[in-house]
C-alpha cells in the first residue's frame, strides 16, 4: 500500500508539473454515435422534403453501421452516404450469407446434425465462397495493422478490447488461458452482427410501430420533453425514458431479430417430464415464447405498457437471450436504439397511412427476422420551438 502511494503521488506531481489533461468530447463513444444519429437525421428530413416515402431499413441500416464501425472497429465510414467503401461491401456479403440461402442451411444443419455432411457438400457445391470468410479476412487485416502499429494510437474499441485479451505465452512457455486469435475473431463478427443488422430491424420495426400506433409515439415525444428538454442525449440521459425502453422491448417481443437459440446442455436435466442429455444439442424457438398468451396476453397486440409496469417474467423476455450468454451487444444496441430515436422524433413524425400494412410478413428461411418487402413510412417535420 505504501509503495503504491508513494508511485502514485510521486508520478502526479511530475507529470502535472508539465501536462494538462484536457476533457473532450472526442474521446468518448457517444461523441461518435451523437454524429451518426445527426446525419440519420439529416438524411430522413432530406427524403421527407423531397416528399418521398421513409425507407426506414435504409437509413437506420445505414446509421447502425457507421456505429458499429468506429465503435467496434474503429473504422471511420460514412455508409450513410457511400455504400461502395470496402469494409461496407465486406460486411455486405457476410449479411447476405446468413439472411439467405446460407444462412437456412446452417440453421438446419443445427436443427439435424446428421445433415451436417450433406449440406456442407450442398454449400461447396451450389454456392459461392461464404460472405463469413471475406469479412473475417478483414478483421484480420485490421488486426495485423494493428500489431504493427504496436501501442501508437491503439484505438479505444471493442476489438481492442478482444485483443488485449488475446493468448499470449507466459516465461514457461505455456499460454496464458485468455483468447485464442480465432475466437477473437468469432466474438468481433459476432458483436458487429447483434450491433448492425438486428439493431437497424429493431429501429425499423419500431418506426412502423409507431406509425401505426401514433399514441404511442407521441408519448415518448412527451416524455423526451419531460425527461430531457432540448439536452443533448447522453447514455445517462436515455437512461431517464423509461417509456421508450418499453417501447424498444415490446418492438423486440413482436419482432426479435433472432426467432431462435442454439445451445449445448452442460449437464442432465428434466423440464416438465422431458429429459434432455449431457451434450445434447438444444434450441429454443424466441419468437413462439414471445408469442404464448401464458407469458403475454393478448400477444398480438401492441403493448408497451407491459414492460412499463414491470410485470414481465425476465425469463420469458429471450430478444438477446438470458444468463451468462446474453448477447454481448445489448447495452451498445440499445444506447444506439435511444439516442437514435430521442434524434429523430424531435424533428419527425412517423405517419399512419391508409396503405402502411397492418401485419408485416416475415422472409421465410432467413436466421434473422426480416420483412419480405421494402417497408415504407411516410412522415412530416415536427414543428420545433
Amino acid at each position: 500500500m505504501r509503495l503504491a502511494h508513494l508511485e502514485m503521488k510521486m508520478a502526479m506531481v511530475h507529470v502535472l508539473r508539465r501536462v494538462k489533461f484536457v476533457k473532450t468530447d472526442e474521446l468518448e463513444m457517444e461523441y461518435y454515435i451523437q454524429r451518426c444519429c445527426i446525419q440519420l437525421t439529416k438524411n430522413i428530413e432530406e427524403t421527407i422534403l423531397r416528399g418521398e416515402k421513409i425507407d426506414v431499413k435504409r437509413v437506420y441500416g445505414g446509421y447502425t453501421m457507421d456505429v458499429i464501425a468506429g465503435t467496434a472497429f474503429g473504422v471511420e465510414v460514412n455508409s450513410q452516404k457511400d455504400l461502395d467503401q470496402p469494409f461496407i461491401r465486406d460486411a455486405g456479403s457476410l449479411l447476405a450469407a446468413i439472411t439467405t440461402d446460407e444462412g437456412f442451411l446452417l440453421t438446419l444443419s443445427k436443427s439435424v446434425p446428421l445433415l451436417i455432411p450433406f449440406i456442407q457438400f450442398l454449400v461447396k457445391k451450389f454456392f459461392q465462397p461464404s460472405g463469413l470468410k471475406s469479412f473475417t479476412g478483414v478483421v484480420h487485416r485490421i488486426i495485423e495493422e494493428r500489431k504493427l502499429e504496436g501501442n501508437i494510437n491503439r484505438k479505444p474499441d471493442f476489438l481492442q478490447l478482444l485483443l488485449s485479451c488475446e493468448e499470449k505465452q507466459t516465461s514457461d512457455g505455456e499460454q496464458m488461458n485468455v483468447l485464442s486469435r480465432t475466437e477473437v475473431v468469432a466474438q468481433a463478427v459476432a458483436f458487429f452482427v447483434v450491433g448492425y443488422e438486428t439493431t437497424a430491424s429493431t429501429l425499423q420495426f419500431m418506426a412502423y410501430l409507431l406509425a401505426l400506433h401514433p399514441e404511442v409515439q407521441e408519448k415518448v415525444v412527451r416524455e423526451i420533453k419531460e425527461q430531457l428538454g432540448d439536452e443533448i442525449p447522453t447514455h445517462e440521459g436515455v437512461t431517464k425514458l423509461k417509456y421508450l425502453d418499453s417501447v424498444i422491448h415490446e418492438t423486440l417481443r413482436m419482432y426479435p431479430p433472432g426467432g431462435s437459440a442454439d445451445r449445448v446442455a452442460s449437464e442432465e436435466v428434466t423440464i416438465k417430464g422431458i429429459t434432455i442429455p449431457k451434450g445434447a444439442a438444444v434450441m429454443i424457438p424466441i419468437t413462439n415464447v414471445m408469442k404464448d398468451p401464458e407469458y403475454f396476453p393478448e400477444p398480438d397486440k401492441f403493448k408497451p405498457e407491459r414492460f412499463y409496469e414491470g410485470s414481465v417474467d425476465p425469463i420469458s423476455f429471450l430478444a438477446f437471450g438470458y444468463g451468462p450468454r446474453l448477447c454481448i451487444g445489448m447495452r451498445l444496441s440499445l444506447l444506439e436504439m435511444k439516442m437514435a430515436m430521442v434524434h429523430v422524433l424531435r424533428r419527425v413524425k412517423f405517419l399512419k397511412t391508409d396503405d402502411l400494412q397492418e401485419t408485416l410478413k416475415i422472409k421465410p428461411g432467413s436466421r434473422l427476422n426480416i420483412p419480405d418487402q421494402v417497408v415504407a413510412i411516410s412522415g412530416v417535420m415536427r414543428e420545433t420551438r
